[in-house]
């Protein structure tokens, strides 16, 4: 007996010495399995000016749970990118608005991050969908609080707001992971579920998201490139609709499914210990 325990504990201080930065999927190290933070993502997005409009973005993601270095090798020698389209306007008042639809598609670059200033927003894009194809993400329906009364449902929700002289943008939503888009791991480990979208509140059913969604723009720093080639040119003045005149940071945050094989690891740990333990217990 005293020899299973002191294997079972030599067991545990092998596991908890291991390395806490250890999951890695579709190229990435993500740290811990608890939570994925894709953080600080740097954005550049489309101004909306009424109903019935396309909201597009792309970015790049600075950090992963507080790690710039977030490479598999551990380095910062490859970075993610994503482009975010098909988000149609409804319900703008100028101060809100909400869309429906909408599709962020992620790319995987083995190389170092760009800087996304250095050419305009319609050549990085032409960049960025060039990359290997990483992970896709729907957009998913919730209920609006704000609307309580209407029973307005939509993707993503923003907010406009001037700040000093410069117009600021909020927005927030949710996303779906969608299958065999990507890398296959990754749409498998953050396939969770685990977000509710609140659409019971009126006796609906219960849905569940994978990923919250928000960002924060304002129209103070543009792309000169936008700027010289007529595509940003009239942002601080008259903007006009589809003009890359908003640029921030955005947050993409969710939980994990571990991979199969790092269960399967797990479970063979254990059945080696309840195999010792039944050789023991007929010895």
């Amino acid at each position: 007996m005293k020899k299973l325990l002191a294997t079972a504990i030599a067991s545990i201080g092998i596991a908890a010495s291991a390395p806490a930065s250890a999951f890695i999927v579709g190229g990435i190290d993500f740290g811990t399995i608890d939570n994925t933070h894709l953080e600080t993502a740097t954005l550049a997005e489309t101004y909306i000016s009424g109903n019935g409009q396309n909201l597009t973005a792309y970015g790049m993601v600075s950090t992963i749970n507080g790690d710039a270095t977030y490479c598999a090798d551990g380095s910062a020698n490859c970075a993610l990118y994503y482009v975010l389209s098909g988000y149609t306007s409804k319900n703008f008042t100028g101060a809100s608005v909400q869309f429906t639809g909408g599709t962020i598609n992620m790319y995987y670059s083995a190389v170092p991050a760009l800087n996304l200033q250095t050419q305009s927003s319609a050549t990085n894009i032409t960049t960025i969908t060039g990359m290997t194809q990483w992970l896709q993400l729907a957009g998913h329906t919730f209920f609006d609080a704000s609307q309580l009364f209407a029973g307005d449902s939509q993707t993503l929700t923003g907010t406009g707001t001037l700040t000093g002289s410069t117009l600021s943008v909020g927005g927030t939503g949710l996303l779906d992971v969608v299958s065999g888009w990507g890398n296959a791991a990754v749409e498998l480990a953050l396939d969770t579920n685990t977000i509710g979208d609140a659409m019971n509140l009126f006796g609906g059913v219960l849905g569940f998201a994978d990923i919250a969604f928000t960002a924060s723009s304002n129209n103070d720093v543009l792309n000169r490139f936008d700027i010289i080639n007529g595509s940003a040119d009239s942002c601080k003045t008259a903007p006009e609709a589809g003009e890359w005149c908003l640029q921030g940071t955005s947050n993409m945050r969710g939980e994990f499914v571990p991979e199969p094989g790092s269960l399967a690891l797990l479970g063979l740990g254990l059945a080696g210990l309840g195999f010792r333990a039944r050789r023991k217990t007929k010895q």
